[in-house]
């Protein structure tokens, strides 16, 4: 279903489906909105504008506070509804509604520190800094955090004073559905978000709309390309791309070979590698204690046993085609010359469970710089701590990088070194502070970050010099 114009109403366009990707079930059926019904969405977040723009910050934020209210009190809902949509373990469902809460806190602290208004006086001339909202913006949300990840842009939205038109992504339209219904029991006034489902000439419509005046993407970086093609046409507009990264995970100088076999475990595989800060790629030392290393975390993979009620099971990719895409880049990988240590294939009995897969690219003459969604990871040994860091930095992405090491002094070479947006040292790849800018350089983003700084992108400054007669 659709919602716009404070009416729940059935799709006219084409018809699609959402299937469990565990064990291929039907779960929820519904169709595309038409462009008639595209352009009445932008309309009715055009017309909630100016009141809700007009709405002071308190009032707004009321009405907000309400929603997350609500979806605390129905967080073990929202968390078997993401796990049956997207195949995550419940563990990890669980973590995504926490990461979701602390989004509120997080949101108004940004707006205040970073928009908001003041005021200098010098002398005879006040100098004064107010902030103003856009107007609609488009959200376009991707499968793998179908409630975290729209919230990000969602709520610093709304705080600013923008109304939403939210495109979410065709895999989890029954979260976002769920989401829009708590936004609704929220008292979120007509028109303020509005829902859509559809493809790409939906998300390509929302950019050419003459009243929509931003969009706010995540998703991959071959889609955030086109969107930008589209978008140079239109300068004025906002475009804010969160995409995804090739992040390197380097061991270098520890004896602690279980915890760092354990956290390049959960840097590589957690959520079936389905995250863009997900570790793609382990860089070791060329010595004995790096071939350890290896060696112990092919060991635990191969322990998986692939049971729900194991502490290993991480879940299966989110479709067929996701799978299939999967396996194709493993076959390209192992064509351009990859020797394999480990390689995936389907788990039987499972829909689109696939078993994690190692290679060693040392010796390639010509690295696979793209990023793959999937439970991989490309190994390089090198002989310094130098090579190292030449090779983490050796990818058009920038998104993630970790290091583990018991040399802290190796870190601060590390964090001067690498070209990523979030870089950690002895934890994963995948940890970040919501209280901090999220995003990437390169392919990673057009370095309008996410997280703390979502804030500067969904209002504009208006300074004004007030001199006295």
């Amino acid at each position: 279903m659709l919602f716009y114009r404070n009416h729940w109403v059935p799709g006219k366009g084409k018809a699609f489906k959402s299937l469990n990707p565990s064990d291929g079930e039907i779960i929820w059926e519904g169709n595309f909105a038409n462009n008639i019904q595209l352009k009445a969405a932008v309309v009715s977040a055009s017309q909630a504008h100016p009141e809700w723009s007009k709405k002071s910050f308190h009032d707004r934020l009321k009405i907000i506070k309400k929603f997350y209210s609500l979806l605390k009190k129905n967080k073990d809902i929202v968390t078997q509804l993401i796990s049956i949509e997207t195949g995550k373990v419940l563990f990890d469902a669980a973590s995504e509604v926490q990461a979701a809460l602390a989004k509120l806190n997080n949101s108004i602290h940004a707006y205040k520190k970073r928009t908001g208004s003041e005021a200098n006086n010098t002398g005879v001339i006040k100098a004064s800094l107010q902030h103003a909202s856009h107007g609609v913006l488009s959200v376009i949300g991707p499968f793998n955090f179908p409630l975290h990840l729209p919230n990000g842009h969602i709520t610093p939205a709304l705080l600013a004073g923008n109304t939403i038109v939210f495109k979410p992504s065709e895999s989890t339209p029954m979260v976002a559905e769920y989401m829009m219904l708590l936004w609704v029991e929220a008292g979120i006034p007509e028109g303020v978000i509005n829902l859509v489902h559809g493809g790409k000439d939906i998300v390509q419509a929302l950019c050419k709309h003459r009243l929509n005046q931003g969009i706010l993407f995540t998703g991959s970086y071959k889609v955030g390309k086109q969107l930008n093609k589209i978008m140079a046409n239109f300068p004025e507009k906002i475009l804010a791309l969160e995409l995804g990264g090739n992040n390197p995970i380097v061991v270098w100088s520890t004896r602690k070979i279980n915890a760092a076999v354990d956290l390049i475990f959960e840097s590589a595989f957690i959520s079936s590698g389905q995250r863009c800060t997900c570790a793609r790629r382990l860089i070791l030392p060329n010595t004995t204690n790096g071939k350890k290393i290896l060696n112990k975390l092919k060991k635990k993979i191969q322990s998986l046993s692939f049971r729900k009620n194991s502490d290993l099971y991480y879940g299966p990719l989110i479709s067929e085609g996701a799978t299939k895409g999967f396996l194709d880049f493993q076959d390209k990988l192992v064509g351009m010359g990859a020797e394999t240590i480990l390689k995936s294939k389907k788990v039987k009995g499972h829909f689109n469970l696939v078993t994690p897969s190692l290679f060693n690219i040392t010796k390639m003459e010509k690295l696979h710089d793209e990023e793959n969604f999937g439970p991989m990871l490309q190994v390089s040994f090198v002989d310094s701590f130098e090579q190292a860091i030449d090779s983490a930095n050796n990818t058009k992405y920038g998104l993630a990088a970790s290091l583990i090491s018991d040399d802290q002094t190796l870190f601060k070479v590390f964090v001067q070194s690498i070209n990523a947006g979030v870089i950690n040292f002895n934890s994963t790849t995948t940890g970040a502070s919501g209280a901090f800018p999220f995003g990437g350089i390169g392919r990673s983003g057009n370095l309008r970050p996410a997280g703390f700084y979502a804030a500067d992108y969904c209002a504009w400054p208006k300074a004004s010099m007030i001199k006295k007669l």
